[in-house]
């Protein structure tokens, strides 16, 4: 189905450095194939060069594609486009930036039918429903006359596949498409693909970091590093134990379910210290209708959330999306208004924190977002970015020992001191996400809120940010609450976990009783619902 051959990529001015260089691989009909590799190595600008979408700067400077016999790189710019949406599908990396934030969620997944499919307003709202519930999406029938800020990360990503998946094409690039969704919808939709993949005999090019996904949906897998491919053959490999070193190492990079077992845990009561008090917390957002936008209900997205987190302790909140576990995390941190309950702070309402106080206040308690993309401003330079929040809160006195530090902390988090002066669209999705750890934890925080701080990022880096949060928790103390959907990084990081579900809490207790032993059907199903390569 397709085939590339001696395929390389290169960026202006630097040619002869190929980021991708001299590749060659096939892609069987109705076969998966998974490239695997971390950030940087070339996956993606590979998957992208297929239908012709590199971004601007990269050039193709030698080998083909053939697509069913097509000659893809010899077509006009209207050729290519006819051939994209009909007969390759792509899901993009990032939901955030693909979907049109002024166009309703029903017009952008309509438009990728055929004109034939939608004849009526009727067939365009039900074919638009029905790829909506495909991909997981509840309560269709409301959300598909609302607008991209309306949905969550993972919701977002959801859309996006739809989107791809309209005219059933022949071979479906999906890059980096679970990213961002809990296991659940993961789950669901690498059934939904494989099915289709079946169903349709179609074609699959999964790009991903993360090996367990690889090992549950394909066929082969292609490890690349560097702009190469360094290992194939079947996904079986990954089980049985690649032969290069690198393989082994982005295996190994997976984050373990019992490497924390047995760790002697303080039971000191000064480190026990409560820090963090949520009591009865709800958030609710008013439905307006009618042309007085009269309220007529509210989305009660955190109704009556209830939390501890002590001092140098981790506390996992896990959910699907949509759950308000991002809310919950987010009215923590004030960035959204509690419509009631109270969050206490080394035991003071945070409402009574005043002038400088407030102030301090904004140091000691920071949050990492789930997009960093949005959350950082495209004009100014990394630099800029990690050291704004020193400056206000007038840590390192001097601009060079602020700069000094902007240094140190690119490098704790796996970047070059070089990256200080390129801005944020110089950057990989997971390369974003470690600018913004590095610049919450430039202010020295008391806790941290992450709010899926490693859902982008590849395995050795997500272990090297994991094992970071961990030495600094150590170190200083630090309190953690982590927002995630990730059940091996829950196991690795936290001490304590809660179960979020409609803006409830239905499960809660320290984290090794809760994944051994769940009470609740729904903290069952989200643990069912993990990809794992090995059954132990």
């Amino acid at each position: 189905m397709l085939e590339v051959k001696n395929l390389s990529i290169a960026f202006p001015g630097s040619l002869k450095k190929r980021v991708v260089n001299n590749l060659t691989f096939s892609v069987g009909s109705g076969e998966i194939v998974a490239l695997v590799g971390e950030s940087g190595s070339g996956k993606s600008l590979t998957a992208l060069s297929i239908p012709r979408l590199l971004p601007t700067g990269a050039k193709i400077i030698g080998g083909s594609v053939h697509l069913a016999g097509e000659d893809l790189f010899r077509h006009t710019n209207s050729e290519i486009s006819r051939v994209r949406g009909s007969k390759i599908g792509v899901i993009f990396q990032e939901a955030q930036s693909s979907l049109n934030p002024v166009i309703s969620i029903k017009k952008q997944i309509s438009e990728a039918f055929s004109p034939n499919v939608l004849s009526t307003e009727a067939d365009i709202r039900t074919n638009v429903i029905t790829s909506l519930k495909n991909v997981g999406i509840n309560e269709a029938e409301v959300m598909l006359d609302r607008y991209p800020h309306e949905f969550s990360g993972g919701m977002k990503q959801r859309v996006m596949i739809a989107i791809a998946l309209a005219k059933t094409p022949q071979l479906l690039i999906a890059d980096e498409p679970t990213t961002a969704l809990d296991v659940t919808v993961q789950a669901q939709i690498l059934r939904l693909i494989k099915s289709l993949q079946e169903k349709n005999d179609m074609s699959v090019l999964f790009i991903t970091h993360d090996l367990a996904v690889a090992y549950q949906i394909a066929d082969r897998v292609l490890v690349m590093r560097e702009g190469e491919i360094i290992e194939s053959g079947n996904v079986d490999i990954l089980r049985e134990g690649p032969s290069h070193p690198y393989s082994r190492k982005l295996l190994d990079s997976l984050p373990g379910w019992k490497k924390r077992e047995g760790e002697a845990r303080t039971s000191d009561s000064k480190v026990n210290a409560k820090v963090l008090d949520v009591k009865d917390l709800k958030v609710w957002f008013p439905i307006k209708k009618g042309l007085f936008r009269k309220t007529v209900g509210h989305i009660k997205a955190v109704n009556g959330v209830s939390l501890e987190l002590k001092k140098g302790k981790t506390l996992a909140l896990v959910g699907e999306s949509g759950c308000g576990k991002t809310t919950t995390g987010k009215a923590i941190i004030q960035l959204i208004k509690n419509t009631e309950g109270s969050i206490f702070y080394k035991g003071k309402r945070l409402e009574e924190y005043r002038g400088e106080a407030a102030k301090n206040l904004r140091s000691e308690i920071q949050i990492v977002f789930q997009d960093p993309f949005s959350s950082m401003n495209p004009r100014m330079r990394i630099g800029e970015i990690i050291s704004e929040g020193m400056e206000v809160q007038k840590i390192c006195g001097s601009r060079s020992e602020r700069h000094r530090r902007v240094e140190e902390l690119l490098t704790l988090v796996g970047l070059e001191a070089e990256h200080f002066y390129r801005y944020p669209h110089e950057f990989s999705g997971g390369q974003r996400q470690r600018i913004c750890i590095a610049r919450a934890l430039s202010v020295n925080p008391s806790i941290l809120v992450c709010d899926e701080p490693t859902s982008s990022l590849d395995v050795s880096i997500q272990h090297q940010i994991l094992s970071l949060l961990m030495q600094l928790q150590k170190e200083r103390g630090m309190s953690y609450l982590f927002v995630t959907h990730d059940i091996g990084v829950v196991a690795y990081m936290a001490d304590e976990v809660a179960v979020m579900k409609d803006g409830v809490i239905v499960e809660s207790g320290p984290v090794h009783e809760v994944l051994k032993s769940p009470k609740m059907f729904y903290t069952k199903q989200l643990l069912d619902a993990v990809p794992l390569i090995h059954s132990s």
